[in-house]
């Protein structure tokens, strides 16, 4: 559930007097806060695993690194492993490289809920009855998605960096901060397109099968093309070609912004289809 609404004498439900898009927000992150802390804890704990994993390899780095010369370059490459003795590729290697596979799923689940979730639990009525025009009520989804995705970064980045601090490990505050961060525009594009099929469709369960799929095709493609050159050419069609490296190269900003107004621009088309479409409560 979306918005808050009061009820009348009679049980009828009434719209909160001065409800706002902020109001809409601020009540779909708190509502959204236990899954906020949820997911940013098991991805957080997972990733200070691995920095604390890096002290216990440090010292057989030469000695990893020679072994894995062994194995076929494009495979190294798939997974983006250069140099298992430095933290940030290691990092890069074993967390921050997966990490938007996973991470999607939270604005993909939260954002396919917004709408054609309360239509299936047949409360859509109640949301509908907000003095809120639509395209308020697909824009309020999205940026509170957005915000709480953000928070999940956040707790990951704390998380990280807190434990590289613990068991001194060089990893430096901006890199951390900027791995965490670039994995916001490609999750919050998968969540936006979740809404916009949550907006089309009227089954939650066809506006997570889409993005998801989309999802681990995209990964698929980026990954086997790093580590073929015969499907090399066919790397920028999926947007994992444009994620890069953050905790070693830093933000590519340009990509970052890209992928940005790709989300806002299938916001926009949600906001539209949902603005025309029939509602069945």
């Amino acid at each position: 559930m979306s918005v808050v609404l009061n009820r009348g004498e009679k049980g009828r439900h009434t719209a909160r007097p001065g409800w706002t898009l902020f109001a809409l927000v601020s009540h779909t992150v708190r509502m959204q806060l236990r899954g906020v802390i949820i997911w940013g804890a098991a991805l957080g704990l997972y990733s200070a695993a691995m920095v604390a994993s890096f002290t216990a390899i440090e010292g057989s780095a030469d000695q990893l690194n020679q072994l894995m010369e062994a194995y076929p370059k494009g495979m190294l490459e798939a997974f983006g492993v250069t140099d298992l003795g430095d933290p940030a590729n290691y990092l890069h290697s074993q967390v921050f490289g997966l990490a938007p596979l996973a991470l999607s799923f939270f604005p993909i689940l939260a954002l396919a809920n917004a709408l054609a979730g309360a239509e299936e639990r047949g409360t859509i009525d109640v949301l509908l009855g907000n003095p809120l025009p639509r395209w308020q009520l697909v824009a309020g989804n999205f940026v509170a998605g957005a915000v709480s995705l953000l928070g999940i970064c956040a707790i990951v980045g704390l998380l990280t960096w807190g434990t590289a601090v613990l068991v001194d490990v060089e990893l430096f505050q901006r890199e951390v901060a900027e791995a965490v961060l670039n994995l916001w525009p490609i999750c919050i594009m998968f969540g936006a397109l979740a809404l916009l099929c949550s907006a089309f469709f009227h089954r939650r369960s066809l506006a997570i099968a889409i993005p998801a799929f989309l999802l681990f095709g995209m990964y698929l493609m980026d990954t086997i093309g790093r580590a073929s050159e015969d499907l090399e050419d066919w790397r920028p069609l999926s947007v994992f070609y444009y994620y890069g490296s953050a905790i070693e190269n830093g933000i590519d900003w340009t990509h970052f912004g890209s992928i940005t107004l790709v989300a806002l621009a299938l916001l926009l088309l949600a906001t539209l289809v949902f603005r025309r479409r029939d509602i069945y409560t």
